[in-house]
């Protein structure tokens, strides 16, 4: 009996010794297990900040004054008189027109013109020695400027004049090519000031203003220019549903040319004073926007509203206050709750 005592106060000792063994094993697995969730992030120190929210638009320049010249008879090129690039003067001829082709009329026109030019001078005469009475020259003289301004209007429209001094920006057409009634022929524009137009949507417009700065970019010369919003349209386009504005830039040293295209820069919004974060440290958790907190160096999710987004930047309209420090490298892995080494922290700018 004694032995068998002696057996089972081993055995017992042995089962406790092996429990107290298994426990502290277990107690020292699960201080590790604690130990590998502190997350390692970077953070920022929310402060605010002014910000400008700005807006790129694209057009083409266009002479703040432009004329486009348009074919008024169905006939072929003759000769491009002023080639693009050429400068002309107000009434210099662009192009012309087959003053013999088969819809002009003009050796009529210059035929009977030529008659009533011999019949006044011959009438002239004849009032001067007293052969014939006024009437009768008064007549003579009514025959020939009539006919004198029908073969000018048929002239004119078979050579094309610009009715403004500028350059020639465009010629659409070459000799011998046969043109259309309302066919576009060239183009002439003034170059001192260049003006663009370029669509702004409904949601935006309320905020451009006229007299305001802009800047005009040419990305393919590297050229920029200060210009200023001269036009805001006060209803849309029924197709587009955006609104055209108007900006005027001085070119008197030439850089640019009309017909470029462009890029339009404007400052559609200042901010002052916002809370502007990272936009990838906003996620989205349960379809609301969410941002974690570093609060006593443990993990703290919150729900913030969104402003406007400005170049990489988001501002958050409530949700945080200066002075928090928000996680912004990380962030994908957290939960509340979980302990964070926080690696980098920078103030946020």
């Amino acid at each position: 009996m004694k032995q068998n005592s002696l057996s089972f106060g081993m055995w017992l000792a042995s089962s406790l010794l092996i429990a107290l063994l298994l426990t502290a094993c277990n107690q020292q697995e699960q201080a590790s297990s604690v130990v590998e969730r502190v997350v390692a992030v970077k953070a920022i120190v929310v402060q605010p900040s002014n910000r400008l929210i700005t807006r790129t638009y694209t057009g083409s320049l266009e002479g703040e004054q432009q004329a486009v010249l348009y074919a008024r008879l169905p006939e072929a090129v003759r000769e491009v008189v002023s080639p693009s690039g050429k400068r002309v003067k107000a009434d210099d001829i662009i192009l012309t027109l087959d003053k013999y082709g088969p819809s002009s009329s003009y050796a009529q026109a210059f035929s009977v013109h030529e008659n009533a030019r011999k019949n006044y001078d011959k009438m002239k005469f004849l009032f001067g020695e007293g052969a014939i009475s006024e009437s009768q020259h008064d007549a003579a003289r009514t025959e020939f400027e009539v006919t004198e301004a029908q073969f000018e209007s048929v002239r004119r429209m078979l050579e094309i004049h610009t009715p403004i001094s500028g350059i020639v920006t465009s010629v659409d057409v070459s000799p011998g090519d046969l043109v259309q009634v309302g066919q576009a022929l060239a183009t002439v524009a003034t170059t001192d000031r260049l003006r663009v137009k370029f669509s702004v949507n409904s949601d935006e417009v309320a905020l451009v203003k006229v007299g305001d700065d802009v800047v005009v970019r040419n990305e393919a010369s590297g050229d920029s220019a200060t210009g200023q919003m001269v036009k805001v349209a006060s209803s849309a386009d029924p197709a587009t549903r955006a609104f055209t504005v108007e900006a005027v830039i001085q070119n008197g040293d030439g850089r640019f040319n009309p017909g470029t295209f462009v890029h339009v820069d404007y400052i559609l919004q200042e901010l002052t004073g916002v809370l502007a974060v990272p936009r990838e440290a906003v996620l989205t958790l349960d379809n609301q926007p969410t941002v974690f907190m570093s609060v006593g160096r443990k993990a703290e999710q919150r729900r913030v509203a969104l402003g406007p987004e400005i170049a990489g930047y988001v501002v958050i309209t409530s949700g945080l206050k200066a002075g928090d420090t928000l996680v912004t490298l990380g962030q994908d892995y957290l939960e509340n709750g979980l302990s964070l080494n926080v690696t980098e922290l920078d103030e946020n700018k």
